[in-house]
């Protein structure tokens, strides 16, 4: 089918449909859906609407489409020479193999734990700001689980970084970027370095916890499959995904279970059924069904990676269209999964249809992708789900997590999406049966 233009009645042209687009995205995405399959957005800019189409940009990203833009917006070298890409594609490759299922298994019984302990303090506390206080436990999460259970600054250094890169709620003066930028590259050469040490300590030091990422990512070195830098990159880059995503997917669900006591009432009897006052282990997480359906069904409501776009690289067609190289194609996982083709009752959180066989079976592929797909999928998008299960498993065994009175919650969407402004009550539920150094 030819490509649908977007009618005057939208916006009127295409800088009128970028306005629109900037003023509410999530409303402008949900709203053109309705102008076809593919949609033309301007003579630069194309929406695909479909899991067929996304398929075929997701899975040709790296050749027939190419990732030139970062989560601010902001312009990356996507084209990349071939043998740099290669490489770069060997490194996540390689350390996906750590970030798999029988990684998180050798390292999921630490997780518990660690969440255990922030919950301690967030108790202690009384209240906290969401966000903060869940990407400092999801930077120190994936810190331990990639370097090992000693990470040093890392956490705080990833912390730092997500600060720097985080444009201003407020226009800044003109000489302001230039200031912005230069932190943003000594957060980021501060926390390379400290990255490379650790790898380099693991290395000549390999006694200890194992740290499943770090380890294949020496033996990859050692193997001359990928250099250190190629290491210490994707190490970064993961941490900085990861923590992010994790975070924000979780205050989203600590959310919607504030929202819906009686999924919050199934999740809890689950977890003492299951748990019997203990921290889950990677073990237990199989049996926590109703648990892993509250991540999955958050996940798709409020998938952190709410738009991702591709640039073309070579002559593509797509749904019946001739793209040309240098335009671009959007898609939008939000609008996706609030789908009625796609969805019965898209806009419900319904757990429950995670645990409805029949009903999970009939989603096509590439229906379902709260962290991308394809090549450049997020890698640390199994990691995501286990201390999603984990942290909600943990927080709800010994804790009640409420929406503070006087919090009104909106959507974030300068970076991944996020409920921004969002505070939590945390008072004791029960007293939890060990203690944690």
């Amino acid at each position: 089918m030819a490509a649908a233009s977007v009618p005057l009645r939208l916006a009127g042209h295409g800088l009128g449909n970028r306005l629109a687009f900037e003023r509410d995205p999530l409303g402008f995405l949900l709203h053109q859906r309705q102008y076809g399959d593919l949609v033309r957005i301007d003579d630069e800019l194309y929406m695909v609407n479909t899991p067929a189409l996304v398929e075929q940009v997701l899975k040709n990203t790296n050749s027939t489409f190419s990732i030139t833009r970062d989560l601010l917006g902001e312009e990356i070298d996507g084209s990349r020479a071939s043998e740099d890409l290669a490489q770069w594609m060997r490194a996540r490759h390689v350390a996906g193999r750590g970030v798999n299922r029988s990684g998180l298994r050798a390292a999921g019984d630490r997780m518990a734990a660690v969440v255990a302990r922030h919950a301690e303090a967030w108790r202690d506390t009384g209240t906290i700001d969401a966000i903060t206080a869940l990407e400092d436990l999801s930077a120190r999460l994936i810190a331990e689980f990639c370097l090992g259970p000693d990470p040093g600054r890392v956490p705080a250094l990833v912390a730092r970084l997500q600060d720097a890169r985080l444009p201003g709620a407020l226009p800044w003066p003109g000489w302001a970027p230039s200031l912005r930028g230069r932190r943003l590259h000594r957060v980021e050469r501060e926390l390379a370095a400290d990255v490379s040490r650790l790898i380099e300590e693991r290395g000549t030091r390999p006694e200890g916890p194992a740290s499943v990422v770090v380890d294949q990512l020496i033996d990859a070195c050692g193997q001359g499959v990928l250099t250190h830098q190629g290491a210490v990159g994707v190490v970064v880059s993961t941490l900085f995904a990861a923590h992010e995503t994790t975070a924000a997917a979780l205050a989203w669900l600590l959310l919607l279970l504030d929202r819906h006591p009686q999924v919050r009432r199934q999740v809890v009897d689950e977890v003492d059924r299951e748990l019997g006052g203990r921290l889950p282990t990677a073990g237990d997480l199989p049996r926590l069904a109703i648990t892993g359906a509250v991540v999955k069904e958050t996940l798709r409501l409020y998938p952190p990676l709410w738009y991702l776009e591709r640039t073309v690289a070579e002559p593509a067609e797509l749904g019946g269209h001739r793209l040309h190289p240098g335009q671009r194609v959007g898609l939008s996982p939000f609008a996706l999964h609030r789908d009625a083709r796609l969805y019965d009752q898209p806009a419900t959180f319904h757990p429950a249809r995670w645990t409805d066989r029949p009903a999970h079976t009939r989603l096509p592929g590439y229906a379902y992708l709260p962290f991308g797909a394809g090549p450049r999928m997020c890698l640390g998008a199994h990691f995501g789900t286990v201390a999603m299960t984990t942290t909600t498993a943990t927080l709800t065994a010994g804790y009640q997590v409420t929406r503070a009175a006087d919090c009104t919650p909106t959507f974030d969407t300068r970076t991944i999406l996020q409920p921004r402004g969002l505070t939590l009550d945390i008072t004791d539920r029960a007293p939890m049966s060990r203690t944690y150094r």
